[in-house]
């Protein structure tokens, strides 16, 4: 039987953009809000956690076992042209993480000033 305790398992996400913003969701459930962790690293935005198996009494044996208990990663590359300084998250009441990820609207002309 498979036991997936302690290991590494990429979690599942779904992306969304519109013309201003990259929208990110992360299911999380039984995570920790203080298990979470969330950092930039150049231009990779990089989640990770801990999902603590329930402690069961001890006359129960495994005759199935398909839940992922452990530690996770999730590691997401994002373009150059975001405002890095500006991503913010947002964890709902039943552990749906949501990452804002604020897109560089670069005008297509910009007129200079001549000065004189």
């Amino acid at each position: 039987m498979e036991n997936l305790q302690n290991t590494h398992i990429d979690i599942p996400m779904d992306m969304y953009q519109s013309a201003t913003e990259i929208l990110i969701i992360i299911p999380l459930w039984w995570i920790t809000k203080e298990s979470i962790k969330i950092i930039l690293l150049e231009n990779k935005l990089i989640i990770s956690g801990n999902r603590v198996s329930p402690v069961l009494n001890e006359k129960y044996v495994v005759i199935h076992d398909q839940c992922f208990w452990g530690g996770f990663e999730k590691k997401i590359d994002l373009p150059q042209s975001v405002y890095f300084d500006k991503i913010y998250s947002e964890l709902s009441p039943d552990n749906v993480l949501s990452i804002v990820v604020p897109k560089l609207i670069i005008p297509e002309q910009v007129p200079v000033v001549i000065k004189l």
